[in-house]
């Protein structure tokens, strides 16, 4: 078997799936296109991290009205997180401050822990291993939120290692990040 892990926008990742140049994806934001199948992983709250010394740092909860003059770290146009952040501020009437656009997942919290800026991280990454010293606050909006969901092609004839991992990953206990105790058991470190 042969995994590799790749960020990509939801078009691409269903261009890559209709081409049948992967079995599966887990995409954070909708992939519209005919021809998928999809179970949904995890539905979760979004967070706005900010570094220890940040004025905001002390805050349990913030509204998007009071983030509209921070500076943010963000993903580049398409990413799931870009894509939230621009939606959430546009229902506002606002455009938000980006600062600096990444094409790594977790330089986006080395970032954010440096100061460069503030930035949206999902729950689940309070559950993994961030390296930066990181102050996660409660965003009140009901939309900023993100589902997990795992596609794959209807019409694809996933190999026997494929159909493993797709039920792997459909069993994974995504909220608190632990593989259930009947799959890890045949999992080894090589």
């Amino acid at each position: 078997m042969e995994v590799a892990l790749h960020w990509a926008a939801a078009e691409d990742m269903a261009r890559h799936l209709r081409a049948q140049e992967v079995d599966l994806c887990v995409a954070s934001q909708p992939i519209h296109a005919a021809g998928l199948e999809a179970v949904q992983l995890l539905d979760e709250a979004v967070w706005v991290a900010t570094s220890l010394d940040h004025p905001l740092a002390g805050r349990t909860s913030v509204s998007i009205d009071e983030l509209a003059d921070q500076s943010f770290v963000s993903a580049r146009k398409g990413h799931w997180q870009r894509r939230l952040l621009d939606r959430l501020f546009a229902a506002r009437g606002l455009t938000p401050k980006i600062v600096c656009e990444v094409d790594e997942p977790s330089s986006i919290a080395d970032l954010i822990g440096a100061g460069l800026g503030i930035g949206l991280v999902p729950s689940f990454a309070r559950h993994t291993s961030i390296r930066a010293p990181l102050v996660a606050i409660t965003v009140d909006s009901p939309d900023c939120r993100r589902a997990l969901t795992l596609y794959w092609g209807a019409d694809s004839h996933l190999s026997t290692a494929a159909r493993l991992m797709r039920t792997m990953i459909t069993n994974w206990n995504w909220t608190t990040g632990d593989a259930p105790a009947s799959h890890s058991e045949g999992l080894s470190g090589r």
